[in-house]
């Protein structure tokens, strides 16, 4: 910028320029201002410094990844969370209710094998809550044998809110295809007593059976029959009005219904004997304790009662109870013919010394006998 150039434009900040010379000055300012115009345009269009294709594409390839990792994170994050709350409100939907829906399963369980199996009543079903609404209920199958209860398999049923998945058994060992059955009194004959194989049998062994009777009797009446033999009345079978009219067997019973020579307790029935509260500054515990009532032995109304009871109980949730089975109990239909006819008994599952089960040979009540189970000595 010129000297001479410095002074107009100082005296045309001024204002002392007038006149020609003030137009020259303000028509060379113009000239100026559309030099500047021109290189201003010219630097915004200068073209960006350019990056080589393998960074470009390592860029590229970065930001995949990156994109990717933060959207499994975000899933595995979302995963947790609803893990934990469908654990949560699982835990919050099984305990609900009194009695609370772990228990009413649980007796689904124990009642139905209870009065299906001559052995049901050995031992109780425990529970586990799983993830994502689920609750897996178990329990060992057991029988006794003589003085002896064996495990010979397991039971295993998932629950899905209130839906009861198809019940699995695994059994120890090789399973009998030959199950023994009771045979209906004049009805049924399937010829097939084992007292031969009783007699084959040395001393020190115990056996398990299946005893059918010639004609029906009062519970009382059996278990006199029993009391002063050196076995163990395990099962009574009873006769509910379709085991006689079952045409698909003519009268064998492979699927009795049945209670146990001990009363079926109920979690209401259990008497409270104890209670301790141990009070602290933030909560404190509680503990009580439970016994069943005082049964005496051949109190035959307090086993009709329980049994009917437990009948009762399995009519309210009968699709699981015959999901568990593969039968249909009919439960309904059974319970009008036993309130109505009362309870009577076509056999009866014991257990003893082989020698001393071989001496209801003799006895002209039994029908027939076939043994279920064989072991060493254990009768003590």
């Amino acid at each position: 910028m010129s000297e001479d150039f410095k002074k107009k434009l100082l005296a045309y900040e001024k204002g002392e320029l007038q006149g020609e010379e003030l137009e020259a000055f303000e028509k060379e300012m113009e000239k100026l201002e559309y030099y500047q115009e021109m290189l201003e345009g010219k630097e915004d269009q200068q073209p960006l410094p350019t990056i080589n294709e393998k960074k470009q594409k390592r860029i590229i390839t970065k930001g995949k990844w990156k994109a990717r990792f933060q959207t499994a994170l975000t899933v595995f994050g979302l995963f947790i969370l609803f893990t934990i709350v469908s654990t949560a409100l699982t835990l919050v939907y099984y305990s609900w209710g009194k009695p609370d829906r772990v228990d009413v399963y649980r007796g689904i369980l124990d009642y139905t094998l209870t009065i299906t199996e001559p052995y049901g009543y050995l031992g109780g079903t425990s529970t586990n809550s799983t993830a994502f609404f689920g609750l897996e209920a178990s329990r060992d199958i057991r029988k006794r044998v003589g003085n002896e209860t064996i495990k010979v398999g397991e039971l295993t049923v998932d629950f899905r809110f209130s839906l009861m998945g198809f019940p699995e058994r695994e059994y120890i060992g090789q399973e009998s295809e030959d199950r023994p059955a009771f045979s209906y009194p004049n009805i049924g004959h399937r010829n097939m007593s084992d007292w031969e194989q009783l007699e084959n049998l040395p001393e020190g062994t115990v056996v398990s059976a299946y005893v059918s009777f010639n004609d029906l009797m009062e519970t009382r009446e059996v278990e006199s029959l029993f009391s002063n033999r050196e076995m163990f009345l395990e099962w009574l079978a009873v006769d509910t009005g379709i085991e006689e009219t079952d045409e698909k067997y003519g009268g064998i019973i492979f699927d009795p219904i049945g209670f146990p020579s001990t009363p079926i307790w109920h979690d209401d029935d259990m008497i409270l004997t104890s209670s301790e509260e141990d009070k602290r500054w933030f909560g404190g515990t509680k503990s009580e304790s439970y016994q069943s009532p005082v049964y005496n032995e051949g109190d035959q109304d307090m086993l009709h009662e329980q049994f009917m009871k437990t009948l009762y109980f399995l009519k309210d949730h009968e699709k699981k109870a015959n999901r568990l089975v593969f039968l249909d109990l009919q439960l309904e239909d059974r319970i009008t013919y036993l309130e109505e006819n009362g309870i009577k008994h076509y056999g009866a599952v014991i257990t003893g010394p082989t020698k001393e089960v071989l001496n209801l040979q003799d006895e002209s009540w039994v029908a027939e006998l076939e043994v279920d189970e064989v072991a060493f000595w254990n009768w003590e």
